[in-house]
C-alpha cells in the first residue's frame, strides 16, 4: 500500500464510522471490490477507493456534514461545492491535494477522496443489458458536458480567436448554470425507478457503463471481506457482481493496463488544497 491508498484508505475507515453510527448501508463497488476479492485490499496499481449506497442510505449520508466537523473531510455533491459537476458524491480530505487533470480550472475541492455511488433501480422487469445503452449513453454525454466549463483557459496571441471561443462557452455554463440544469436533469432520470421497486438495478455512473446494469438481487445483501487492514462489505454475491463488470476477474490484466487512471496536475498528502492552489498559482 502506497502513501496515496494510505490516505484513501483512513478517508474509508471514517466513512465506515458514520455509516455505522447512523446504520447506514454501504459496500465497496467496482475495483475495490475486485481488490478486495482479487487482493484483500487495493489493486496494487489503483488510485482511489469505490463505495456504493442504496439511494435512500446515500440521500442519508450527504446531508451529514456535521459529522465531519473538526475533521477536513467535507461531503462533496454538486450541492455542497458549486462547481463540482458529479451527480455522485466524494468524500475529500481537505488537509491535501489531488488535482485531477480534468478538473485543473474548475474551483473545487481538490483534496484526496474516495467516490460514493447511489445505486439506482435500471428497470422492473428482466432485460437484455444493452437496452439501457439509450438511457446510460444520454447521462454520459450529460457528464461529457459538464467538463465544458474547465475550458477556461489563459488567451496567448498565437491561439488567440479559439482562447476566446473556449473562455465563452466556460463563461456561459457558469453564467446561465448550465451544469446544474444537467444535474437536475440527471438527477430525474437515474430516480425514476425506486431501487426497492426493481428487478435490474446498479449504478449509472459506473466506468464499465453497459455492464452495470445486474439484478437488483445482488445490492440487497452483503458480506463483510479483509480489506488491507479492516473489513468491509461487499456484495454477498460478488461473484455474479464481479463476473458482470469484468468476466474472468481473477485473471490480471496485460502489464500496460495495470495503471492507475487519475492523473493530476498537483499532489500533496501533506499540504491542503486550498494553500497549494495558491503556492503553486494554479
Amino acid at each position: 500500500m502506497n502513501a496515496l491508498q494510505e490516505k484513501q484508505l483512513n478517508i474509508l475507515k471514517y466513512f465506515i464510522k458514520v455509516c455505522e453510527k447512523h446504520n447506514l448501508q454501504y459496500f465497496l463497488v467496482g475495483g475495490s471490490t475486485l481488490g478486495a476479492i482479487r487482493h484483500k485490499g487495493f489493486i496494487p496499481w489503483d488510485d482511489d477507493i469505490d463505495v456504493g449506497m442504496p439511494r435512500k442510505d446515500y440521500d442519508k449520508f450527504v446531508e451529514l456534514q456535521s459529522e465531519f466537523e473538526g475533521t477536513p473531510y467535507f461531503i462533496q455533491t454538486f450541492k455542497t461545492d458549486p462547481c463540482y459537476i458529479y451527480n455522485y458524491g466524494k468524500l475529500r480530505d481537505s488537509s491535501t491535494t489531488f488535482i485531477e487533470n480534468t478538473f485543473k480550472q474548475h474551483r473545487i475541492n481538490h483534496g484526496v477522496w474516495i467516490d460514493i455511488f447511489p445505486i439506482d433501480g435500471f428497470s422492473k422487469e428482466i432485460k437484455p443489458r444493452e437496452t439501457f445503452k439509450k438511457k446510460i449513453n444520454h447521462i454520459w454525454w450529460q457528464v461529457y458536458l459538464s467538463y465544458l466549463p474547465a475550458l477556461r483557459r489563459k488567451v496567448h496571441a498565437r491561439t488567440f480567436f479559439k482562447d476566446i471561443a473556449l473562455n465563452i462557452v466556460a463563461g456561459l455554463f457558469y453564467v446561465f448554470d448550465i451544469a446544474h440544469w444537467r444535474n437536475k436533469h440527471v438527477e430525474k432520470l437515474v430516480r425514476k425507478i425506486p431501487l426497492e421497486e426493481s428487478v435490474m438495478a446498479g449504478n449509472f455512473f459506473g466506468f464499465n457503463m453497459k455492464r452495470e446494469a445486474m439484478d437488483s438481487n445482488i445490492f440487497r445483501e452483503f458480506i463483510k471481506v479483509p480489506f488491507e487492514d479492516i473489513e468491509a462489505y461487499v456484495p454477498k454475491d460478488y461473484d455474479t457482481y464481479l463476473r458482470n463488470l469484468y468476466g474472468d476477474y481473477m485473471k490480471f490484466p496485460p502489464a500496460d493496463k495495470q495503471v492507475g487512471h487519475h492523473y493530476n496536475s498537483g499532489l500533496s498528502l501533506e499540504q491542503g488544497y486550498e494553500d497549494y492552489l495558491k503556492e503553486h498559482k494554479i
